[in-house]
């Protein structure tokens, strides 16, 4: 397909999507009992938690702007999935595509899903999304100097304090930073990804020993009055999560999403399984699948400690092609010609 009219057809894909998002979401904001906006209340107010950062700038927003929170957040929201769709736009136009690539990128697995499953739109992997994007693009510079480590810390550290989800996709950003070094493994390298990385763990630290009270989650609550949904999961632990899961295990379940995982994933694991890592370091393998399972891995713990299967499909799913764009975009990969050609 001629790039000028993809990228036609591309940009009017993501401005519909756009405006289904944005009529889902003014719906959201209407229903009272909405797990979504639930999520984005959880505040600073009643001490830190876990999820709060967003919550807390949606709290002080409110107060200066004299808005209600959920003024706030579908505000926030709209915004968010606009930054998504222009830096999705910007780093999928300039793309050489073929025709296993543009299945890969109509995935319904990919941008479609959080609008097709109206329960997943604007959860907060949508920070993910676009953290994930920020970094590919710092990432693209001709050589990395401090300031885009400093950076890279900066994005995750935040990421973190949003969503502590992001422990599972930490692969994905390594893996990033990993490849750009050319798999150079030296010292003066694995020092600084230590030190980017020291904050994130030590937030996660927070996050695992300091939990809200009773009393303070009421604190909480009583600053944006309402409480209920994910606010009222806050002192979940992990082990209550776990039998969650296993309480409504059915193996049909099981079967429907491995069934989801190979139609979905189809035209990005030919395009994976067709690659070969373009490095001056010699590595175990060519190959570009061995590298996309790592990076895979640690995923699968979600699968063990919450319910939502599908959000983690289609989170796996996106950085997992994101990151093949940018390895193929910036010659990382090379991709048979048979592929190519197909």
């Amino acid at each position: 397909m001629n790039e000028v009219k993809f990228n036609q057809y591309f940009k009017f894909y993501l401005f519909i999507l756009f405006f289904f998002a944005c009529f889902f979401l003014y719906q959201k904001y209407n229903n009272l009992a909405e797990w979504t906006i639930s999520e984005w209340l959880i505040n600073y107010q009643g001490g830190f938690t876990r999820r709060g950062l967003i919550g807390e700038i949606v709290f002080q927003f409110s107060k200066i702007f004299s808005t209600t929170p959920r003024e706030t957040i579908l505000i926030f929201q709209i915004i968010s999935y606009l930054v998504y769709f222009i830096l999705l736009y910007k780093f999928i136009k300039n793309i050489k595509k073929n025709l296993l690539l543009i299945f890969a990128i109509f995935s319904p697995l990919f941008i479609l899903y959080p609008i097709a499953e109206v329960e997943v739109l604007a959860r907060k992997e949508i920070f993910l999304f676009i953290s994930f994007l920020i970094v590919i693009n710092i990432f693209e510079k001709p050589k990395l100097q401090n300031k885009h480590f400093l950076y890279f810390s900066i994005i995750l550290s935040i990421l973190t304090l949003i969503w502590e989800g992001i422990i599972f996709y930490l692969t994905y950003f390594v893996i990033l930073l990993i490849l750009r070094n050319n798999f150079i493994l030296n010292k003066s390298f694995l020092i600084k990804l230590i030190f980017c990385l020291i904050p994130v763990f030590i937030i996660l630290l927070f996050i695992v020993l300091f939990r809200l009270t009773e009393n303070e989650v009421k604190i909480m609550c009583e600053s944006i009055n309402e409480c209920y949904g994910a606010m009222t999961y806050l002192d979940n632990n992990l082990k209550s999560n776990i039998s969650e899961v296993t309480s409504r295990f059915k193996f049909t379940y099981l079967l429907r999403y491995i069934f989801i995982f190979f139609i979905g994933f189809l035209p990005l694991l030919i395009l994976i399984k067709n690659s070969t890592l373009n490095i001056k370091t010699k590595i175990i393998t060519e190959n570009a699948l061995p590298l996309f399972i790592l990076m895979f891995l640690p995923n699968i713990i979600f699968y063990f400690i919450a319910q939502d299967w599908g959000r983690w499909i289609n989170i796996s799913y996106s950085l997992s092609l994101l990151t093949y764009l940018h390895l193929y975009k910036n010659n990382f990969v090379k991709l048979s010609n048979k592929v190519i050609n197909f």
